[in-house]
């Protein structure tokens, strides 16, 4: 009888208990799983959109280093007097050293090889001859009469580009990002006949170096592009495609699984709570929730590090193009709705040169705070970088709302700022541009913005400027940056 009831004590009582607790470390298990899942869903999903992101900068950097190399008087000029040294230095070495363009070719508009340059270095026009194939469909472009009426419309002032044929392509069999550009006279004062101009080919190869960038830049791990299709033991593959939809190139990473790595680290706290029983359970159901609530921390920290200036505290360029996409989609057409105010500390390098880095670090963060005192709680307030900031101010409906903070910006600046290493005066420069009723893209609303800084600083400073259609254009800063760059190389020689 005593086994009798031994047996039945235990079917009735510790086989249930028995029961629950495997049911209950299943549903852990279970548990487990899922969340790893969704975390390295979540990952996944993030890489991916970091690197489309890099893909799509990439190719507005090709543009933006395009138009500031081939609309260029002085480059009209040297191709015209076949001024080989000049083009190779202004146009091949600067374009390597300055933008990473792997080859750059200039063409004649028969199509023939004027200047061939290889990562940096001149090559004999003869070794790029067999390039014209991956070029045609980008010279036929250029060669079109949609084309030609662009640069006809550019040369008498009323587009304010030229024509540019660029996309994904294969260059000398490799996987490349092509862009093709005729090279025309800036001021218009020495503009060629249209269909004469020469072309200007920038071109950046898919390869193993520009890979090895882009995981440095984004921390993805072990990035790479293929020439074919990936297997599936690819952990994360992202496709890239031309203008067509056809296949050029893979770009392939080792996939972080933060989840799995949290389901490795748990399991033998798992197994030992599947023989310890319903108090492990509570116990790992606890350490869970603990490891899961410090990893989402941890992501937020991450992607507030990634978003934010470390030494201001500010947004930077990664917040400030997500907060102007969404409010580009959150605007109604019609009146100014949207402004975006370019600030230049003026006098700030003196206070560098004069008071130290430690002071001007110190003057950063006060200007940040003063600034951070007169903006609303839905504007945008990030630091470009050095003595530059910016913000984006929704929700406006007239041109009087960024010209009123612009002013209360320039009487806060205006004021001493007392330092560590003493009083240091300094003033502001601010351009401002609006949408929709000027700017019709976020690219056009930036360029309006930094023109009217432009005009602002070269207008006697300490002084704000809103941006206006009927004022003439203004060379852009970048541009002048970059001959002052190449003219100050030249002169150091």
């Amino acid at each position: 009888m005593q086994v009798s009831g031994s047996t039945h004590f235990t079917a009735r009582f510790l086989l249930p208990i028995a029961a629950a607790a495997g049911i209950t470390m299943l549903a852990l298990a279970g548990f487990l799983v899922w969340s790893a899942r969704s975390i390295d869903a979540d990952a996944m999903s993030r890489d991916r959109l970091l690197l489309e992101r890099a893909l799509e900068e990439l190719q507005e950097k090709l543009l933006l280093a395009q138009e500031e190399l081939a609309t260029w008087d002085e480059a009209v000029t040297a191709f015209h007097e076949r001024d080989a040294d000049w083009l190779v230095e202004n146009m091949g070495v600067a374009a390597f050293d300055t933008f990473g363009h792997s080859r750059t070719l200039i063409l004649d508009r028969d199509r023939n090889v004027v200047i061939a340059m290889r990562d940096g270095g001149r090559v004999r026009a003869k070794a790029a001859g067999g390039a014209e194939p991956d070029l045609a469909p980008f010279l036929d472009r250029i060669d079109s009469l949609e084309a030609e009426a662009q640069i006809s419309a550019y040369n008498a002032g009323v587009a304010d580009t030229p024509p540019q044929a660029m996309d994904f392509a294969h260059f000398e069999g490799q996987p490349a990002l092509i862009g093709a550009m005729p090279i025309l006279s800036y001021s218009g004062e020495n503009a060629p006949d249209v269909g004469t101009e020469a072309i200007y080919v920038s071109v950046i190869l898919l390869d193993a170096a520009l890979a090895a960038e882009l995981g440095d830049q984004y921390r993805i791990g072990v990035p790479a592009f293929l020439t074919a299709a990936p297997d599936s033991s690819a952990d994360a593959a992202l496709s890239i495609t031309d203008a067509a939809g056809t296949p050029i190139a893979w770009l392939t990473w080792q996939a972080d699984l933060p989840g799995t790595r949290l389901l490795q680290a748990a399991s033998p706290a798992l197994v030992s709570a599947m023989v310890i029983g319903l108090l492990i359970v509570g116990l790992l159901l606890r350490s869970l929730h603990r490891a899961l609530f410090a990893l989402q921390a941890e992501r937020e920290e991450a992607s507030h590090r990634a978003q934010h200036d470390p030494l201001t505290g500010l947004g930077n360029r990664t917040l400030f193009r997500q907060r102007l996409g969404e409010s580009f989609r959150a605007m109604p057409a019609g009146e100014p709705r949207l402004a975006v105010l370019a600030l230049d500390l003026d006098r700030f390098k003196q206070v560098n040169d004069t008071m130290g880095h430690q002071a001007g670090d110190e003057l950063l963060t006060a200007v940040a705070g003063r600034l951070n005192a007169l903006v609303r709680p839905q504007d945008t307030l990030i630091r470009f970088g050095g003595d530059e900031f910016a913000i984006i101010q929704p929700g406006i409906t007239s041109h009087e709302q960024p010209q009123a903070l612009a002013q209360s910006i320039i009487e806060a600046l205006s004021r001493p700022v007392a330092l560590a290493a003493g009083l240091a005066h300094i003033g502001v420069s601010i351009g401002i541009a609006t949408a929709p009723d000027l700017a019709h893209g976020e690219t056009e609303l930036l360029r309006f913005a930094d023109d009217a800084l432009y005009r602002a600083k070269h207008g006697g400073r300490n002084r704000y400027c809103l941006y206006s259609p009927s004022l003439p254009p203004e060379p852009a800063r970048r541009q002048a940056q970059l001959r002052e760059a190449l003219s100050a190389q030249r002169s150091s020689a």
